[in-house]
């Protein structure tokens, strides 16, 4: 896992990698260029790798050959989770009271949510699942909220019962949520570094 706090300008970042500048970017918007920027940068300083290319399959999920690959930003973070083995899910969320105004529209009756904190934090882990089971298309209704603890969240996919543990990190300005799923068995798995910069 990386993370990025996006402090640099576009020139900053492409002074420090003189191999994003070849990068094809249609976007005007300095926040969406940073995006960009951030994501290409934390994918090199993760593989020490200048050649590999970030796709996008027709559904906008990411790809990137050879690996399992998940990405998130909010305003000034960039957040990946790369693996060779398993698939993998990432989100993050900056901190607003905004989740409050629309906490109806992901919070299940059966789920508790007692502040902005524990409505963000179902955000994000919902999001998360979202991703991870990406070929189901869920909705917020069709995810369940079943434990929570400071650091992790258990949810399941009520489409196919799956059980998967997401793991959350919670900080001054974010959340940022993960889980991950090997190809054939739903499991959480325990291992992940981060890699912090800007």
């Amino acid at each position: 896992m990386g993370l990025w706090q996006m402090t640099e300008t576009p020139d900053e970042m492409l002074r420090l990698y003189p191999h994003l500048h070849g990068l094809q970017m249609t976007c005007q918007s300095v926040r969406r260029r940073m995006e960009v920027l951030c994501t290409r940068a934390l994918l090199y300083e993760m593989t020490h790798d200048a050649t590999l290319v970030i796709g996008h399959a027709s559904s906008g999920k990411p790809t990137l050959e050879g690996w399992h690959i998940s990405i998130s930003h909010t305003r000034g973070y960039a957040v990946m989770l790369l693996s060779r083995k398993e698939n993998v899910a990432v989100d993050i969320e900056y901190r607003s009271d905004r989740v409050g105004r629309i906490a109806s529209r992901f919070i299940r009756p059966d789920e508790t949510a007692r502040s902005i904190d524990d409505m963000l934090r179902i955000w994000s882990a919902k999001e998360t699942l979202y991703k991870l089971h990406s070929e189901d298309n869920l909705q917020f209704y069709e995810m369940q909220t079943l434990t929570a603890s400071a650091s992790e969240m258990t949810l399941q996919n009520k489409k196919h019962g799956h059980i998967v543990t997401v793991y959350v990190v919670s900080e001054d300005d974010y959340v940022l949520t993960w889980a991950t799923e090997n190809d054939s068995t739903p499991r959480p798995s325990t291992s992940s570094s981060c890699k912090c910069r800007g």
